[in-house]
């Protein structure tokens, strides 16, 4: 058997508790998880999973304002509504499709 080492770290009693609630029904002990996780790590050649870096929703805004944007004339307020709506995630593309259809055909 491989020699093992020891891995320390500092979480918040609450996080460690949560996660030791959902590897128990996964039928993992903490250790056996963070094992998995390191060699995934391993595995991947980095993180198993993507890390980026959230876009502030003004950022999301201003850029689908800018694409919706025709002529040089910006959306109707109606049609910005719209636009936030799905730039935060609170409706779906056809759905927002299908609103600014309704907007612009009227």
């Amino acid at each position: 058997m491989a020699k093992t080492e020891t891995v320390h770290t500092r979480v918040t009693h609450e996080i460690k508790k949560q996660a030791d609630e959902i590897f128990s029904r996964l039928g993992l002990t903490t250790s056996q998880a963070i094992m998995l996780f390191l060699t995934a790590v391993v595995n991947h050649n980095g993180m198993p999973f993507e890390l980026t870096v959230p876009k502030e929703e003004d950022e999301d805004l201003k850029f689908a304002i800018s694409v919706a944007t025709v002529d040089g004339v910006p959306p109707t307020k109606e049609a910005q509504k719209i636009i936030r709506l799905y730039s935060k995630g609170d409706i779906d593309y056809e759905t927002a499709q299908f609103a600014l259809e309704r907007i612009y055909k009227h």
